[in-house]
């Protein structure tokens, strides 16, 4: 294996950090060499609220990872997530020339400096640019201005900005942790890399991550990005309901979401939720189950829809939604999703053909899978262009990251 090739990434998750080993080939393929799981400390939306527990932990995830695949690691990229974020549409214009000429790609780099200049919260910084829709003299729709002839040009993009302070908290905690900060992407469009395809992003869908306290949602149209957002309400919210519900502990009410969870009582016999107030411990049957879940979870799916708000444009999505996450895996939850936003809906965990894929635990390694295959997309272009040995690009950051242990080191070990 070439250590050139081989990519480390770390999920910060609200309930779970997730680290991931994966080799590039030339082609783009991912393979999985080594992976770990350790429960989140001191991390709270998005952000470490308590440093030492917090690099404690960083270490921790990656001392595993490294024993499950036998690689020195010096630093990894990571994803950022929390409400800090926001999401922001732009507009920019750039004059082409006193009279018309074919557009140069140093004018649609200069469109895009352009929105990247647009004014901000001066505690916020930039994360991503993401050209939505060009326009050449005024006409609209324009997917790629490259070569044609105007005189002037404008540009729409999605903007994701995200708080200076908290983005410097983590890196503080990654380097505290005595790891390198190599790159950071947003973790609903890491997400987004690992389970959208090109047909998806050109059709529209809408992503749902349901996540352990939080639920991402993004919006593709026409091939890229439209709007993102977040709601504070997850998995752990329907254990605690069932906690409540059933007078159980937390433990238990996980257990039963995990084995016994439904989420539809159209799916159920149908039992009074008068159970729920007359009697001290409800015995536990799939209708009272469903009857405490249901609302919750239609919940969480109305104040996905309701936060993007344009329902015409909602309905005009012909890949419908894509469901993900751990809280999206109780039965009856894709077709709960369906009759909220009477779209079709499927339900995707990991990418097709991943090599190594039937090596990881439960769970949802999605995000941590689109932050390789963002690294890896850095190789590729690198091999096609030739500089795959160079220093350039975050593949030249990598290089030397990571390195093979002595098998001298493995047979004392061992």
């Amino acid at each position: 294996m070439s250590q050139g090739r081989l990519i480390v990434a770390c999920d910060f998750g609200t309930t779970t950090f997730r680290a991931l080993v994966t080799e590039v080939f030339a082609n783009g393929d991912l393979e999985i060499v080594g992976h770990a799981v350790q429960e989140a400390e001191g991390f709270q939306d998005g952000d470490f609220v308590d440093l030492s527990a917090g690099s404690r932990c960083i270490a921790k995830t990656i001392r595993a990872l490294e024993q499950d695949s036998d690689i020195y690691v010096t630093g990894f990229t990571y994803n950022i997530s929390g409400t800090h974020l926001r999401s922001v549409r732009a507009t920019a214009q750039v004059p082409i020339g006193p009279g018309p000429r074919p557009i140069r790609e140093g004018d649609i780099e200069e469109v895009r400096n352009r929105a990247r200049s647009m004014a901000i919260p001066f505690d916020h910084k930039i994360l991503t640019v993401t050209p939505v829709e060009y326009s050449v003299d005024r006409v609209r729709g324009v997917t790629d201005p490259m070569g044609r002839v105007g005189s002037q040009l404008e540009m729409q993009a999605h903007l994701i900005t995200g708080s200076r302070s908290v983005l410097h908290n983590i890196e503080n905690a990654i380097e505290t942790a005595k790891y390198k900060p190599l790159g950071e992407e947003v973790d609903i469009l890491a997400t987004a890399e690992a389970l959208l395809n090109a047909d998806d992003r050109e059709k529209g869908v809408i992503l749902v991550d349901i996540g352990g306290l939080t639920t991402s949602w993004a919006v593709y149209r026409k091939g890229a990005i439209v709007a993102n957002g977040m709601v504070a309400l997850g998995g752990n919210h329907l254990s605690s309901d069932l906690s409540h519900g059933l007078r159980i502990s937390l433990e238990s009410a996980e257990d039963v979401k995990l084995k016994r969870g439904v989420v539809l009582r159209a799916l159920v016999p149908e039992v009074s939720i008068d159970v729920l107030f007359d009697q001290e411990t409800p015995e536990e049957t799939p209708g009272l189950v469903a009857a405490i879940l249901e609302p919750r979870v239609e919940e969480i799916f109305t104040y996905v829809k309701n936060d993007f708000g344009d329902l015409r444009e909602l309905a005009n999505l012909g890949g419908g939604v894509v469901l993900t996450g751990g809280g999206s895996r109780c039965r009856g939850t894709r077709q709960l999703c369906e009759e909220v936003f009477d779209l079709p809906v499927t339900r995707r965990h990991l990418p097709a053909r991943l090599k190594g894929a039937d090596q990881l635990p439960s769970g949802q390694w999605a995000t941590v899978l689109g932050l390789s295959l963002w690294a890896a997309g850095d190789f590729q272009e690198g091999a096609e262009s030739g500089s795959v040995d160079g220093g350039g690009g975050l593949l030249g950051k990598l290089r030397g990251m990571f390195k093979r242990k002595p098998a001298e080191q493995l047979e004392a070990e061992g």
